[in-house]
C-alpha cells in the first residue's frame, strides 16, 4: 500500500509539472508573436512619420514662396497701374512702347529667377487682349504655344472680372497640368503659372522601401498626379477616403497638407505612402514567416504535450489503477504495457525544450537591440532636414543682397556641419569633435542673428577633450537655447559647463547648458516631468524626449538629466550626468 501511495503521488506531481511547463511555454510564444507584431507596427510608423514630416517641411516652403508671389504680384499691379494702362495702345507695328514692354519682360524674368516654382510670370491687359511674358509679348492676333495658349484662353474667359486677391486655378496644355494665379484690377491682370510636375517632384520622398506619391484631388473628383506616378497607383482607389491608415493590415497611408497661399477652391496636397518592395517590406515578410513558424512551434509544443500525455501519463495512470488488483500486477510486469521507460525519453525531450526556450530568449533580446538601434537612427534622421533647410534659406537671402564672401563662409560651415551630422550617429564621439561641431553651429547662428544678439562660452576641466559623449545630445540643447531664448530685444548669454565628478561607482561627466532667456514655461516643465508630448506654439516638439530616450538606451539608469529654471520666468538650465569613458580606454579594450 505504501508503494501504491508513492506511485499515485508521483503521478499527480507529473501532472502538475506538465501544467507548469505548458503554461509558461504558451505565454512565451504568445509574447514572441506580440513583440513581432509590435516591431512591425513601430518600424512602419517610423517610416510614415519621417515621410510625413519631410513632406510638411517642403509644403511649408512652397506655401511661403506662394504667399510671397501673391504679395509681390499685388504690389506690382497697384504700384504700376497707370504705366500698365498706357500699354493698351501698343501694337506689333508700333515701336513706341517697345522699351516699356522690354522692361516688363525683364521684370517677369527676374521674378522667375527669384522663385523656383513658377515656370512663367505674365502681365495681361484685358482691353487690349495682350499678354506680356518673360519670354516675349503675345498680341491678340499672335499665335501662342505650350502653356501660353490655355493660359490666354482662361484669362479671356475671366476678362473684366476684378479680384480682391490672387486667385488660383488649374489649366492643361494637352500634355501637362498647371496651376496659375490671377490678380485683376481695372483691366490689368498679373500672375504666374506653375507646372504641377515640378511641385510633385519636390514632394516625392523615398525611405526604406516606401515612397510618398503626391497628388491633388479636385472637388469634381479629378485627380492631378505626375505622369510617372499615374501607373503606380489605382486612380479609382485614390478617389475614395483613405483617411490616416497606419494599422498592421494597412500597407498604405494618405496625409493631407493645405496650400495656404493658394486662394480659391479647396487646395490640398495629398501624399500617398505606399511600399515599393524595399528592405523594410522584406524584413516585414521575414517577420510574418517567423510568426507562422512561432505558431507552428506552439502547435508542435501542444502535440508534444499530447504525445507526452498519451505515452507517459496515461500508461502511468493505468499502472496506478492496476495496483488495485494484485492479481493483475504480475501480468502488467510481464507484458510491459505501462512503458515506464518512456519517462526517460520524456525527460530528454523536456531538457531539449528548455534549451530551445533559452535560444529563443537570446533571439528576442538581439532583435530588441536591433529594433532600438533602428528606432534611434530613424529618430536622428528625422531631425536632419530642419537646420539644413533653414541654412539654405539664409544663403538665399544673402544672395539677394550680394554678400559673396559671407556666402562662401556659411557654405563652408554648412558643409562641415552636414558632414558631421551624416556620420554614424549611434557611436559616441570625443568631446573635442562635438565641441568643434557646436562652435561651428554657433558661428552660423551668429551670422543669422548677429554677434550682438547672444554670446556662447564653454567652461570645462582640462584634459577631458577625449572623453566620449553621445552625438548631438549637447548640440540639441544648445540649439534649443538659441531657438527659444535668443531674440533681437535683449542680449542672451549661453554657457556650456563640463567637469568630471567622482562617485563610488566611478567617474561621471557633468554637463550643464544654461541661458539667460525666459526659461522653460511651467507647462513644458510639467510635460517633461510626466514624459508627455510637448506642444509649443501650436507644434509638437520631440527633441527633448528623443534625447532623454537616447541617454536611457545608451547608459540605462546611470544617465541622469534634469530641466529647471534659474528663477521663475528666467534662465533655462539643462543638467546631464553620464558615465565618463575615454576614447583611449575604448581602443585599448578593443585591442585587448
Amino acid at each position: 500500500m505504501a508503494d501504491k501511495r508513492t506511485v499515485t503521488k508521483k503521478y499527480k506531481t507529473m501532472g502538475k509539472l506538465t501544467l507548469q511547463v505548458l503554461i509558461p511555454v504558451m505565454i512565451l510564444f504568445l509574447g514572441i508573436i506580440a513583440v513581432m507584431f509590435q516591431s512591425m507596427l513601430e518600424a512602419r510608423q517610423l517610416v510614415y512619420r519621417y515621410i510625413e514630416d519631410t513632406a510638411r517641411l517642403y509644403v511649408e516652403q512652397i506655401n511661403t514662396d506662394i504667399v510671397k508671389i501673391n504679395y509681390e504680384v499685388i504690389t506690382l499691379v497697384n504700384k504700376n497701374e497707370k504705366n500698365y494702362s498706357l500699354l493698351e495702345e501698343s501694337r506689333p507695328d508700333n515701336s513706341k512702347y517697345f522699351p516699356d514692354l522690354t522692361d516688363i519682360m525683364e521684370q517677369n524674368r527676374n521674378l522667375k529667377i527669384r522663385y523656383k516654382e513658377p515656370c512663367c510670370f505674365y502681365l495681361y491687359l484685358d482691353r487690349a487682349d495682350m499678354m506680356i511674358l518673360d519670354s516675349g509679348t503675345i498680341f491678340t492676333d499672335s499665335q501662342a504655344e505650350g502653356v501660353n495658349e490655355p493660359l490666354r484662353t482662361a484669362l479671356r474667359e475671366k476678362n473684366g472680372i476684378n479680384t480682391p486677391y490672387s486667385e488660383w486655378s488649374f489649366i492643361n496644355d494637352g500634355k501637362e497640368d498647371y496651376v496659375y494665379s490671377r490678380y485683376s484690377k481695372n483691366g490689368i491682370t498679373m500672375g504666374c503659372a506653375i507646372r504641377l510636375n515640378d511641385l510633385f517632384s519636390t514632394l516625392h520622398i523615398d525611405s526604406l522601401g516606401y515612397e510618398g506619391i503626391p497628388y491633388i484631388l479636385k472637388e469634381n473628383g479629378q485627380i492631378l498626379i505626375s505622369s510617372t506616378d499615374r501607373e503606380k497607383v489605382d486612380m479609382e482607389e485614390l478617389k475614395g477616403e483613405f483617411g490616416k491608415k497606419t494599422g498592421f493590415l494597412s500597407r498604405q497611408a494618405v496625409y493631407s497638407f493645405p496650400i495656404s497661399g493658394i486662394i480659391g477652391d479647396n487646395r490640398n496636397f495629398h501624399i500617398l505612402i505606399t511600399p515599393t518592395g524595399g528592405i523594410l517590406e522584406k524584413i516585414m515578410r521575414l517577420q510574418i514567416i517567423l510568426v507562422i513558424l512561432s505558431i507552428g512551434m506552439i502547435a508542435g509544443g501542444t502535440l508534444m504535450v499530447r504525445v507526452y500525455y498519451m505515452r507517459v501519463l496515461r500508461p502511468m495512470k493505468q499502472f496506478v489503477n492496476s495496483l488495485k488488483n494484485t492479481e493483475e500486477e504480475q501480468l502488467i510486469n510481464e507484458n510491459g504495457s505501462n512503458n515506464i521507460l518512456e519517462l526517460e525519453m520524456a525527460s530528454k525531450e523536456f531538457k531539449g525544450l528548455l534549451r530551445k526556450i533559452k535560444s529563443l530568449k537570446i533571439d528576442i533580446y538581439e532583435k530588441e537591440l536591433e529594433r532600438q538601434k533602428t528606432e534611434l537612427e530613424a529618430v536622428q534622421v528625422q531631425i536632419k532636414p530642419h537646420f539644413y533647410l533653414n541654412c539654405l534659406s539664409l544663403i538665399h537671402g544673402m544672395a539677394d543682397v550680394d554678400h559673396e564672401e559671407k556666402i562662401v563662409q556659411i557654405t563652408e560651415m554648412l558643409s562641415s556641419y552636414m558632414r558631421y551630422v551624416m556620420k554614424d550617429a549611434f557611436e559616441p564621439r570625443p568631446l573635442r569633435e562635438e565641441l568643434a561641431f557646436i562652435r561651428n553651429y554657433v558661428e552660423i547662428q551668429q551670422l543669422r542673428y548677429g554677434e550682438e544678439a547672444f554670446s556662447f562660452d564653454v567652461i570645462m576641466d582640462k584634459g577631458i577633450e577625449e572623453y566620449l559623449v553621445p552625438t548631438l545630445i549637447i548640440h540639441n540643447f544648445v540649439e534649443n537655447a538659441i531657438t527659444h531664448a535668443v531674440s533681437l530685444d535683449n542680449h542672451v548669454e549661453i554657457t556650456l559647463y563640463i567637469v568630471i565628478e567622482n562617485y563610488e561607482d566611478g567617474e561621471y561627466l557633468y554637463i550643464c547648458i544654461s541661458d539667460t532667456g525666459k526659461g522653460f514655461p511651467p507647462d513644458i516643465l510639467e510635460a517633461i516631468e510626466s514624459d508627455q508630448i510637448i506642444y509649443y506654439d501650436g507644434r509638437k516638439h520631440i527633441g527633448i524626449q528623443n534625447s532623454v530616450r537616447r541617454l536611457y538606451i545608451m547608459y540605462g539608469e546611470k544617465a541622469k538629466i534634469t530641466f529647471s529654471n534659474m528663477d521663475e520666468g528666467y534662465g533655462a538650465i539643462v543638467e546631464i550626468r553620464i558615465p565618463a569613458h575615454n576614447s583611449d580606454e575604448i581602443i585599448e579594450n578593443k585591442q585587448g
